[in-house]
């Protein structure tokens, strides 16, 4: 089987270098997410300044039937950061803000911790300390209900700073909600008013403001939420109010692209104040409102300099990537979002393939998992028809779907811990051990939940023969990754043992 799946592999990397440019290369990378099922959007990708590649995927309302198109508007989460940063950065540029200034000389009530020694620039570089958002169970809540710009500075006034000002890194969407309650104290403008007037209509981006629950937007699309087991809802409900400033902003591909072009010149922010923007202040990179890294490409003497920030807010995902070195500028725009590790295809690692293209990497294309395909008939009919489903798959259609022993593994793990189905998770990893015989994981993780169900006699043998495989076929494994949990088992062994007595 493993060789097999190499051969394919290799197949697939050939498919893929017979592109004969970019652009081609980016079209097949896309339609393969596209027809995996896991590719939602809208995409565009520019080289030394012009647009290489520009296109549409999907739906954008699954209840209608809708398509998505090249000017539909999505919401971007934390891509608005960057406009948040802008707009501080234009009034350091009129003289009305410093970046060294503190909280409290533009809010004199702030009342959380700090707030007389918190810099402008720390805020803008997450480095101020203020945690990022309220807890899980409290946010499901909050993030339905409306919220001015002040309630949302009192959830960073009411906690405890998670280290002093300026002795950390900690990514803040409240830090940012901060910064924009700071921009209508200092304009006595809104948010959406400040951003309308020196962002969006001098760079002539009209389709992009902050989103308004309560208005009626044309060529919205629609978000949605892909459940493991039942396949894609629709997206659980987030009042935009709660992210004014850190995630709140709605835009197309086109206009990103627009603020692209409008940065290399003086339009919306003069040069000093642009090298600032994309300079990193911390251990993380981060600069203001984007992040910047240096990436090596085979090749290539000089590393490519990346800006970049990536979004995520129910049903959506976001990511765009200014390459500093060459002019050039990838944005990927997806109204699909997964509550699974198994094949996310996430915005940001879609983003990094299209500039690994750009830069000539050999990339394979990417195959339909398995695992995710056969969960949502575990859902819907049952684990005998997902089982029934896999071996269908391995017999009649190989070359589509990627069978690696990690797909049925990470299937597993996710019924045990997510959903609580051990039966489940037990058949799928004894599918698994069947299929790879000479894997040591398929053996640790058919034992443990053995051992979870208190059948310890069992889960003891099946520890002991992942033990043997791993000492007989080490070839077959990656002994590093592996090691930890050899080491375990060994524990849970004599544990178990233990209690048999």
């Amino acid at each position: 089987m493993k060789k097999q799946i190499f051969i394919v592999t290799l197949l697939f990397q050939i498919f893929n270098l017979n592109a004969q440019n970019p652009a081609e290369k980016i079209d097949r990378l896309m339609n393969a997410y596209y027809m995996n099922g896991v590719f939602n959007g809208a995409v565009l990708v520019s080289q030394q300044g012009k647009v290489i590649y520009k296109k549409a995927f999907g739906i954008a309302d699954r209840e209608w039937d809708i398509p998505v198109t090249i000017d539909s508007k999505f919401k971007i989460a934390s891509l608005s950061k960057s406009f948040t940063a802008m707009l501080i950065l234009q009034l350091v540029e009129k003289g009305r803000m410093r970046l060294d200034a503190s909280i409290k000389e533009y809010y004199p009530e702030y009342q959380g911790k700090y707030g007389d020694s918190i810099t402008i620039h720390q805020l803008l570089t997450h480095t101020s300390g203020i945690r990022s958002n309220l807890d899980p169970e409290e946010e499901a809540v909050q993030e339905r209900l409306p919220h001015s710009l002040r309630d949302m500075v009192k959830y960073a006034e009411s906690a405890d700073l998670l280290f002093k000002p300026g002795r950390g890194f900690s990514y803040s969407n409240l830090g940012y909600n901060i910064l924009a309650y700071i921009i209508e104290k200092v304009t006595g403008k809104s948010y959406e008013l400040a951003l309308k007037e020196n962002i969006t209509d001098p760079a002539g981006m009209q389709d992009t403001r902050q989103f308004d629950n309560d208005r009626i937007e044309k060529k919205l699309v629609t978000g949605y939420e892909y459940k493991l087991l039942y396949g894609y809802k629709n997206a659980t409900m987030f009042d935009a109010s709660y992210c004014v400033g850190p995630g709140g902003l709605i835009s197309t591909v086109e206009d990103l692209y627009r603020l692209d072009q409008v940065l290399y010149s003086d339009v919306l922010l003069r040069g000093d104040l642009r090298v600032k923007m994309f300079t990193p202040y911390s251990s993380a990179k981060s600069g203001y409102g984007w992040f910047i890294n240096k990436k090596k490409f085979p090749g290539l003497s000089d590393s490519v300099v990346i800006a970049d920030h990536s979004g995520s807010i129910n049903g959506f995902g976001a990511y765009m990537a200014r390459i500093m070195s060459d002019s050039g500028f990838v944005v990927v725009l997806k109204n699909n979002r997964s509550d699974t590790y198994i094949d996310p295809a996430f915005a940001p690692d879609i983003g990094q393939q299209i500039i690994s293209i750009l830069y000539g990497e050999a990339l394979s294309l990417p195959k339909k998992s398995i695992a995710r395909h056969i969960a949502s008939l575990i859902g819907n009919y049952g684990i005998d028809s997902a089982i029934a489903e896999y071996y269908k798959v391995v017999k009649n259609d190989p070359r589509n779907y990627s069978l690696e022993e990690s797909e049925l593994n990470k299937l597993g793990i996710e019924l045990l811990f997510k959903f609580n189905m051990a039966d489940e998770a037990l058949k799928i990893f004894e599918v698994n051990m069947l299929q790879f015989p000479r894997s040591y994981n398929t053996y640790d993780s058919y034992a443990y939940v053995l051992m979870k169900k208190e059948d310890y006699l069992n889960a003891i043998k099946y520890y002991k023969k992942g033990l043997d495989i791993l000492n007989n076929y080490p070839e077959d494994n990656d002994l590093n990754a592996v090691k930890k949990d050899s080491e375990q088992a060994l524990i849970y062994i004599k544990e178990m043992e233990e209690k048999l007595k």
